[in-house]
């Protein structure tokens, strides 16, 4: 498991602290895509939800304040994800958050294809997400990466 990066982790300390959690057995929450999901299709692109998974081994429910990312399918950059309503990430539990992504036909047409001809695609995704915790002043952006393999949904 990954520790929070070292200024993120000064950062929470004392926030950790006050609230009787321990820093250092803060953990930082592993991050993939569960499935993705058909939610639209038209002529000049359509709107996938992504499914992402978020493990957190830490024994405390963490507040998310939003999150980030970019979605590359077949080593092809698909599109970006962008949520800013918050979320909590149950302690010692996955958590799925459903995450709408929209693209254009013409900026991912061999990943697009890949993604409707086969029924499940290699991703990368790379992100952050920020976290609330009491006595901190603002969310605190933790990164996140992750690759494998993912099934797509259709209606």
């Amino acid at each position: 498991m990954r520790r929070i990066l070292p200024l993120a982790f000064i950062a929470l300390t004392a926030a950790c602290s006050a609230s009787g959690v321990n820093p250092a057995d803060l953990v930082q929450p592993d991050v993939r895509v569960h499935h993705l999901a058909i939610r639209n299709l038209g002529l000049s692109g359509g709107t996938l939800d992504v499914a992402l998974a978020f493990h957190n081994p830490n024994k405390f429910v963490l507040q998310g304040a939003g999150l980030t990312a970019g979605l590359d399918i077949e080593g092809s950059h698909f599109g970006d994800v962008n949520m800013t309503s918050p979320f909590s990430l149950a302690g010692k539990d996955t958590t799925l958050l459903t995450v709408p992504l929209t693209f254009r036909w013409s900026g991912v047409a061999s990943a697009a294809r890949t993604v409707l001809d086969y029924g499940a695609v290699n991703y990368t995704i790379n992100g952050k997400f920020s976290v609330t915790a009491p006595g901190l002043p603002t969310p605190l952006d933790v990164p996140f990466t992750g690759q494998g393999n993912v099934p797509l949904l259709r209606p």
